[in-house]
């Protein structure tokens, strides 16, 4: 259990430590909430109802908190020797699908926070009547799960099938020993997600596999092109579920922005969090030019919470 625990060598002194809460709680009750008044949100959400003939949405998402960012190098301490799973905190599931651990390791899943995280989502998307017609989703596991709990928040999981799309995978500069090897389709139904089964992806594990030396202005491309065949072959509101760089791969182009340095990049992601959702219109008002627009819902914002050791009180 060493990796869950604290490193000593990192711990500060306990004054140094409550200053550090105690400027964080300071900055935190001095933060302004900017929001639109009452009734300004409920004309927005009722406009959201009423103009899907006028004008067409597409909601992009970060996927939520993942095991391994949360505990680290999880895998070892968290399978027995004969490969089944051990659950070593309250935030990891409860159960995990019957696979190797080397797999679980390359192809995490969403925390117990993660899947809550999802859900809030897709009722804070409900509540401000968000209409989802189609639904697509990068392949890894975290990113069917993200799918699969909005969907849940928005009372559509048994409505609308997860469209599960390779091409929107991240950046395969991180892939350099190659891909994960994700579930199958047949796989997740069997384990009770709601999957297109006859869904033929843009771009498959195999294509993938031939461009693992990706740079980022043709992960950009990838990305772009493939939103734009996607808004281009289909009518209705699309949600998307990919990875903090999608938000960006995905719309970028539509405002007319170029490719980012590999620096300012990494800088944007770190100002991606869980959950990130952003939404761009195509208005007939607006000769059906997509554009950014304000999200359907708030951010997301939660507090860390160290891992507790009873032993601390002997």
């Amino acid at each position: 259990m060493e990796q869950l625990q604290r490193n000593p060598a990192d711990q500060r002194s306990g004054v140094a430590e409550l200053r550090e809460h105690f400027e964080a709680a300071k900055k935190r009750n001095a933060m302004t909430i900017l929001a639109p008044a009452s009734d300004e949100v409920n004309q927005g959400h009722s406009k959201a109802k009423d103009d899907t003939t006028k004008c067409r949405r597409i909601y992009i998402a970060r996927h939520a908190e993942r095991v391994d960012f949360t505990f680290g190098n999880w895998t070892p301490y968290s399978f027995d020797a004969a490969g089944n799973y051990i659950r070593r905190d309250l935030n990891m599931p409860r159960t995990l699908l019957q696979r190797k651990s080397c797999h679980w390791k390359r192809d995490t899943p969403l925390t117990n926070l993660g899947r809550y995280q999802a859900h809030l989502t897709g009722e804070a998307m409900k509540d401000a009547g968000v209409q989802i017609d189609l639904v697509y989703s990068s392949p890894s596991f975290r990113c069917i799960q993200t799918a699969s709990s909005i969907l849940e928040g928005l009372g559509l999981l048994e409505t609308i099938p997860i469209r599960v799309e390779p091409g929107l995978f991240e950046w395969l500069m991180w892939c350099r020993e190659g891909l994960p090897e994700w579930l199958s389709n047949e796989e997740l139904v069997s384990s009770g997600y709601n999957i297109a089964m006859d869904y033929k992806p843009i771009s498959t594990a195999q294509d993938l596999s031939q461009i693992l030396d990706e740079s980022l202005s043709e992960y950009y491309r990838r990305n772009s092109e493939l939103a734009d065949q996607l808004f281009r072959t289909t009518n209705g509101n699309i949600l998307i579920i990919g990875h903090a760089g999608t938000l960006d791969t995905c719309t970028r182009h539509l405002e007319g922005g170029g490719v980012p340095t590999t620096a300012d990049f990494i800088r944007l992601l770190l100002k991606i969090p869980f959950c990130s959702v952003v939404a761009i219109e195509s208005a007939v008002l607006d000769g059906n030019r997509w554009k950014l627009v304000d999200p359907p819902c708030a951010p997301m914002t939660n507090t860390k919470n160290d891992r507790f050791d009873w032993k601390v009180l002997k």
